[in-house]
């Protein structure tokens, strides 16, 4: 029985880590307003020759068509002072591959909170202690916490001293071509989301993912502070 106890606990860590972690991906993946930050500040006008209305256009049709809202990548805008579409055909076969991966990455995200629930509940049901039960989760949190913060500590690591070549890694592993590699002098696509553009968006995935998991522990703590004292007063 305790194996099973700790085969669903674990199980339960592992789903709640792919389940925020998704949804942070998916969060700040089809942030428009994060995009035209970027845009903004990295001075995208001047390199692709497009003013912020069409980047925010191009941007836009993007989005939708990763979210799966819009079935092709045609977009046209103005570009360099000619209306023409936007993305090449590689970078378009590419976004074909880039849909699959977020797509696949909300079926994991819905099944690992599915799968969450149906473990939390459980646990409840045949944890005939429910102090016990509580005790459980705050540790499951406290230790998915923790091997979340060495796990992403190991990769920030890796990727300050070598992004180019961590990300060329993430690439080979995700995708069976080489429809990636695209050449920034010609292709819109490169330019609008230079490499630069990845590194922030890790930053902020990491960020936002790590200060989920630090709040759920700031309300563990509390909720266990309140229930000693509730305790004490019995």
């Amino acid at each position: 029985m305790k194996k099973l106890f700790f085969a669903v606990y674990f199980l339960l860590g592992i789903f709640l880590s792919l389940a925020l972690l998704l949804t942070v991906v998916d969060r700040v993946s089809f942030n428009a307003e994060y995009y035209l930050d970027s845009f903004d500040k990295n001075d995208i006008s001047s390199i692709t020759g497009m003013d912020m209305l069409n980047l925010e256009i191009t941007i836009t049709d993007l989005i939708k068509y990763l979210r799966d809202d819009r079935e092709l990548l045609d977009t046209v805008a103005i570009v360099q002072g000619k209306e023409r579409e936007v993305f090449g055909e590689r970078a378009v076969l590419h976004m074909v591959d880039v849909k699959y991966l977020f797509i696949a990455g909300r079926y994991i995200r819905n099944f690992s909170a599915l799968a969450m629930l149906g473990l939390l509940l459980i646990a409840y049901k045949f944890d005939t202690k429910k102090r016990k039960f509580w005790a459980n989760i705050r540790k499951t949190s406290y230790l998915t916490t923790g091997l979340n913060f060495l796990f992403i500590c190991v990769i920030v690591a890796m990727t300050y001293f070598d992004f180019n070549r961590y990300f060329t890694y993430f690439h080979h592993i995700f995708f069976t071509n080489d429809l990636w590699l695209l050449d920034p002098s010609h292709e819109v696509l490169i330019q609008m989301l230079p490499l630069n553009f990845f590194i922030s968006t890790t930053v902020r995935i990491v960020v936002y993912y790590m200060s989920i998991l630090v709040l759920i522990n700031f309300g563990n703590m509390i909720f266990s502070l309140i229930s000693k004292k509730r305790i004490s007063k019995v």
